[in-house]
């Protein structure tokens, strides 16, 4: 049976997906990496400059198998909106290196797996 929807039309649900995890959700960030500032002689911000964007992403999955993905592999998820930032620019398709790989288990659920990965402009993740 077909959704049904009224009103405006928004996003919805998740397309980007991950091997062996049903994913649940994703969290992504992106900021500069790089920050510096100038003031004069009372104190008072004269310059600010911003380099080297990185995005870092967050997703969380139920475990399909126990063959998850691994630290120090490469990452490519879809987001819903422009707000990655491969090689600078805004995109919906993050590419990165996996920092971080969490795994929850429990006598009464499925097992949770929370993957975090990042990616610079500057470096291109194949």
């Amino acid at each position: 049976m077909a959704a049904i929807s009224t009103g405006t039309t928004c996003l919805y649900a998740i397309s980007g997906t991950v091997s062996n995890l049903f994913v649940q959700s994703y969290s992504l960030s992106s900021s500069f990496n790089a920050e510096a500032m100038v003031v004069d002689e009372t104190g008072i911000t004269k310059t600010h400059r911003l380099d080297d964007r990185k995005s870092e992403i967050t997703i969380e999955g139920i475990a399909k198998t126990s063959s998850i993905p691994q630290l120090g592999a490469t990452l490519s998820f879809t987001v819903n909106t422009a707000s990655a930032y491969p090689s600078g620019s805004a995109s919906a398709s993050f590419s990165g290196v996996i920092t971080k790989v969490d795994d929850k288990g429990s006598n009464k659920g499925f097992t949770a797996v929370t993957v975090t990965a990042i990616d610079f402009e500057g470096i291109t993740y194949a």
